[in-house]
């Protein structure tokens, strides 16, 4: 496969640290979706372990706005991420991809890349 990952990025050609990034989240998604036998099995390995590597609460921005990432859940059908977002007393969801990522990332962020990479193949 020639593709690679940028966390709040896209795929991109690949470099040297590109090709290492690459390898680095094939690993994670393999991991994480050893034991499946479909893409659909495949999607909820990796959304398991998401909800156990990656540390919440973290920070982030939606449309500028500074939020609270309190926890991340799967959509009730299909495939997705959703991150669950609080700021001024107001609670929304959001996918993941609309999360603009800010220092410090959360611990576990790697997955998250990992979980784009794998969404990006099976498109």
């Amino acid at each position: 496969m020639n593709w690679s990952f940028q966390f709040g990025g896209s795929p991109s050609a690949g470099s040297t640290a590109a090709s290492a990034n690459r390898k680095k989240l094939r690993a994670l998604i393999d991991q994480a979706t050893s034991d499946s036998a479909d893409e659909s099995e495949e999607h909820a390995g990796l959304l398991s372990t998401i909800r156990d590597e990656v540390e919440c609460p973290f920070t982030a921005r939606v449309g500028g706005e500074v939020v609270e990432c309190e926890r991340l859940e799967w959509p009730r059908n299909g495939y997705g991420l959703n991150a669950v977002c609080k700021a001024n007393g107001k609670t929304r969801v959001v996918d993941i991809s609309r999360l603009e990522w800010v220092e410090p990332l959360p611990k576990g962020h790697e997955w998250i890349d990992a979980y784009f990479a794998w969404r990006d193949l099976v498109k």
